[in-house]
């Protein structure tokens, strides 16, 4: 016998208004940012260096090792868990593995993870 389709809404909607509570309620643990260790060490290009950033300040230059080195236009900040970040997230000085373009300027850093820091 076929259900009606008034009764069928119904069921369906009480149905989903029950699934959608559910999950509404559920706890979830966020997941711990995981510590890059060995087996999920970044792999730098050649010819990266390792310094310590001071906050960028200002949108032309990048102090390194407190030498002001030009930005290059495509800067790409990338936090410990390898997540591009704003500049202005940088609040005080960080350990860091940075690149540069062919004209000298800083095209790409990586803010280092206490075991990237010990690393050669």
């Amino acid at each position: 016998m076929p259900v009606p389709a008034i009764l069928a809404s119904m069921i369906n909607s009480i149905v989903g208004s029950a699934v959608n509570t559910a999950m509404e309620n559920a706890v979830y643990a966020p997941p711990a940012p995981p510590e890059l260790g060995v087996a999920g060490a970044r792999a730098f290009p050649d010819g990266t260096r390792k310094g310590e950033m001071a906050p960028p300040v200002g949108m032309m230059e990048v102090v390194i090792d407190g030498k002001a080195l030009p930005r290059a236009p495509g800067l790409l900040i990338r936090n410990q868990q390898n997540l591009i970040v704003m500049p202005g997230t940088i609040q005080e000085k960080v350990p860091v593995r940075y690149q540069l373009d062919p004209s000298g300027a800083v095209f790409r850093v990586w803010v280092l993870t206490r075991t990237e820091v010990a690393a050669p």
